[in-house]
């Protein structure tokens, strides 16, 4: 799955990663086996409907920053710094990812709620986090601006059913 990845990516992007994880080189393997494991679970519970722009989309957004700062905890305990580079790291894949402006920004949106579920989560096993998460995905509000993302605060949201 990582060689698919980065195949996708071109120079900038790659080069890009790569200082990401200069920067933070302790956070480089949890957060690959966060990604992992979030995309599995993802098509565990939604097969491949997880890459559209739906509540399974959603879903997906946010069990990966709460994986990655699970998975970065284990490596180096400091959650304030977990959570800045769960959201360092998923802000820079929107940013090189093609997504178009509606989508990135519900992306970039789920990823941010996706931080702030992980105070409900703290101590839960997969199990009850993906049972949470899917019932908050059932819950997600239907989106048609950019703009809309700031009324849904703490919500998670999507685009098409």
């Amino acid at each position: 799955m990582l060689w698919q990845i980065l195949k996708k990516l071109d120079f900038k992007q790659l080069f890009g990663l790569l200082g990401l994880f200069i920067k933070n080189p302790v956070y480089a393997v949890p957060t690959i086996f966060a990604t992992r494991q979030c995309m599995n679970i993802a098509y565990q519970e939604y097969g491949s409907k997880h890459h559209l722009s739906n509540k399974a989309n959603a879903f997906r957004h946010a069990l990966w920053v709460i994986l990655i700062i699970q998975k970065c905890l284990k490596w180096k305990n400091n959650e304030k710094k977990a959570k800045a580079w769960a959201k360092t790291f998923t802000d820079w894949h929107e940013n090189f990812s093609p997504n178009k402006a509606l989508e990135r920004a519900m992306d970039l949106h789920n990823n941010q709620v996706g931080i702030l579920y992980f105070e409900e989560i703290k101590g839960k096993n997969e199990t009850e986090i993906i049972s949470l998460l899917k019932q908050k995905a059932s819950e997600a509000a239907k989106i048609e601006t950019v703009e809309e993302t700031d009324s849904f605060e703490k919500q998670l949201v999507f685009i098409d059913e």
